[in-house]
């Protein structure tokens, strides 16, 4: 036996089973009559239209994500969104493939459905399973792009209907790594352009001239990338203005100054809302469509959201500074089916307030935290769920963020916050913590200090370490540690548990290099818990010889479980969770893979946990970012079963082998 896919494969037919056999299914709400936010997986681009033919507006969203790539059609049963600008939508049903950059535009009241250099003549029937090609590259800037957003317009008025391009270009921005030491981006923006394709020809029988960018004054139209470009005649003159969104969170709106056969653009205006704020998505990567969608004659904005969801943005009809006002972003709702929080879900399986059944207290991309709160009994395969609360410490809602410098991914990345949290009993006084780790890599705990059945957290504290000496410093970026605080890599899991069973809450997680490492906890001469400088006493196993390095932990036989060797925006990024997942009576790991790599304890000795990879706990691939893996016992029966929160934003659920 000399591969760990037979080894894998005897231990699963001990247990009862096959991997093969291993079926992961989504998480069910089960409860008629609750409301959720609308949603996609990751990256929505809503095409709002109406596609059953009733005569009201419905939500087509495409989502390009894995594992929930499609085009969905949420069904408007409210009616007339003239008489409610905001119908419940039914759940979301699959129509086709999805894809990046797909975009509804709007020609004599109809929707023209396109993607870069393709048309969907058939979609109401195929989605975008059967395009039209149009005969243009389908990249017309220079240079490679990320945003490549088609829209059909008659740009200057002639009758011809040409093409608008929005396009992002990432060549001076690079991508990582790119702070001095004072937290300054060195490299350049994101470039968001949009480019005019005449039609010369006919509507019949198009031909398009070159690209041309459009200017705005004396330089080309641009926005900070993801420029989703619509022209519309927001100030009623009779001319087409042009709305823009951005990679980040904010609109900007270009005034035109000339004619409807000349076009001619202010320079542009970020949008605000009716308040005097700015107008901002609560996320980024937003995809704004221009639609009267309540039927007032104001041109209102529909408008996907990174994490899948949808918003309503009303237009008030008022101008202020030569710019509409908008009222702020409102998300669509639907009938709960699947649940879902979010993009990159980070599910923490654990009983949050004291009930009895097992809850799940779950991060996303965002940088939010929630409570999902089951509402059946202990023994219950199925669970009731509620919709998802999002957390307050210290009476605020927590959401780490990146900002202007905190990613090291750059400043394209600053609503993120990427949460990732463990649930423990940190502090020895009987009320479960919180242990959180982000997109800044700065570990924080929030107490309870509540009651075992209400919980409530006070505000973020530093998990603090005993160097030896000073504190290992991560060998990328400008962050540096503060003191005691332990600063690591970036998007893993910080695992309290009390790893030694010793009685004490240990952290078990990612050092600065990469490395698992366990960090111990102790009482002081005073009785004061603390954690000691991080060992890295996890290493693989040499029991079955020639074995290999995993691509899971790339540590050779006898060598410390090295989790990812990358650095900068390549670091970090695994997802753990500890538990006995062969129930042998020793802690395992479940560790992020295509869902999760079963990383089997397989002895102990000398102060040292040995290791070897499994392999997954299912043959279905359900990655696009990290799968983040925990456990739960939804039926009682004290086994522990599988739940991966995957980039969709759902869970998915996977009874455990050895149950019986």
């Amino acid at each position: 036996m000399k591969t760990r896919t037979l080894l894998a494969s005897l231990l699963l037919l001990a247990l009862g089973t096959h991997a093969e056999s291993a079926e992961l299914q989504r998480l069910k709400y089960n409860h008629p009559g609750l409301e959720v936010d609308l949603g996609v997986g990751l990256w929505a681009w809503p095409l709002p239209m109406d596609f059953d033919g009733d005569g009201d507006l419905d939500l087509v969203v495409n989502c390009p994500d894995k594992p929930y790539n499609g085009v969905y059609f949420f069904e408007n049963v409210t009616g007339d969104t003239a008489k409610n600008a905001m119908p419940v939508f039914k759940p979301g049903r699959r129509i086709s493939k999805g894809m990046q950059n797909v975009q509804v535009s709007y020609v004599d009241g109809k929707p023209v459905v396109m993607s870069p250099a393709m048309t969907y003549p058939d979609f109401l029937s195929t989605g975008i399973d059967k395009g039209q090609k149009i005969e243009l590259p389908n990249n017309i800037h220079p240079n490679k792009v990320r945003a490549n957003m088609w829209r059909m317009v008659d740009y200057d008025g002639d009758g011809n209907n040409d093409i608008i391009v929005g396009v992002g270009d990432w060549t001076e921005y690079g991508w990582d790594n790119a702070y001095d030491e004072n937290g300054r981006w060195m490299n350049g923006p994101i470039r968001g352009y949009v480019y005019w394709l005449r039609n010369t020809a006919s509507n019949e029988k198009p031909e398009y001239a070159k690209p041309v960018k459009v200017m705005s004054g004396d330089r080309p139209v641009e926005v900070f990338g993801w420029p989703s470009p619509n022209f519309i005649d927001f100030d009623g003159d009779g001319d087409l203005d042009l709305l823009c969104g951005e990679f980040v969170d904010g609109f900007t709106y270009f005034q035109n100054t000339g004619t409807r056969n000349k076009p001619k653009y202010a320079l542009g205006k970020r949008l605000k809302a009716a308040d005097g704020t700015y107008l901002t998505m609560d996320l980024q990567m937003i995809t704004p469509t221009a639609i009267d969608w309540n039927k007032d004659g104001k041109v209102d904005l529909i408008v996907g959201d990174e994490d899948g969801r949808v918003a309503f943005v009303e237009n008030t009809g008022e101008f202020k500074d030569g710019a509409p006002l908008f009222k702020e972003p409102v998300y669509f709702k639907q009938e709960a089916d699947e649940v879902k929080f979010g993009a990159l879900a980070t599910p923490v399986g654990y009983d949050w307030d004291g009930d009895g059944d097992m809850d799940i207290i779950c991060g996303n991309t965002a940088g939010h935290i929630a409570f999902i709160e089951n509402l059946s009994s202990a023994k219950v395969e199925s669970p009731k769920w509620a919709a998802p609360k999002l957390l307050e410490a210290d009476g605020k809602v927590i959401r780490p963020m990146a900002g202007a410098n905190g990613s090291i991914q750059g400043p394209c990345e600053a609503k993120w916050g990427y949460t990732t949290q463990s649930v423990a009993d940190w502090d020895g006084d009987g009320l479960p913590d919180l242990m959180v780790n982000s997109i800044l890599g700065k570990v924080h705990w929030y107490q309870n200090i509540g009651t075992r059945t209400e919980p409530k957290l006070a505000a973020a504290q530093s998990v603090e370490v005993e160097w030896d000496g000073e504190q290992p410093v991560l060998a990328y970026g400008w962050l540096r540690p503060e003191g005691k605080a332990l600063l690591t890599q970036w998007r893993t899991t910080p695992v309290a548990v009390d790893w030694n069973k010793d009685g004490l809450v240990d952290l078990v997680m990612l050092d600065q290099q990469g490395y698992l490492a366990f960090f111990e906890r102790f009482k002081d001469g005073k009785g004061t818990l603390k954690l000691k400088h991080p060992q890295r006493v996890f290493v693989a196993d040499a029991t079955v010889e020639g074995d290999p390095p995993t691509k899971y932990f790339q540590a050779a036989a006898g060598e410390p479980l090295w989790m990812n060797k990358k650095i900068a925006g390549g670091s970090g990024r695994r997802k753990l969770c500890a538990v006995d997942w062969d129930q042998d009576g020793q802690m395992d790991l479940l560790v992020n893979a295509a869902n999760a790599s079963f990383v089997r304890q397989t002895r102990s000795a000398d102060g040292k946990w040995f290791f070897k990879d499994m392999g997954l706990v299912s043959p279905t691939n359900i990655e696009g970012h990290d799968v983040s893996p925990t456990v739960v016992d939804f039926n009682g029966d004290g086994v522990p079963d599988f739940l991966g929160g995957a980039e969709d934003g759902y869970l998915y659920y996977l009874r455990n082998p050895s149950a019986k």
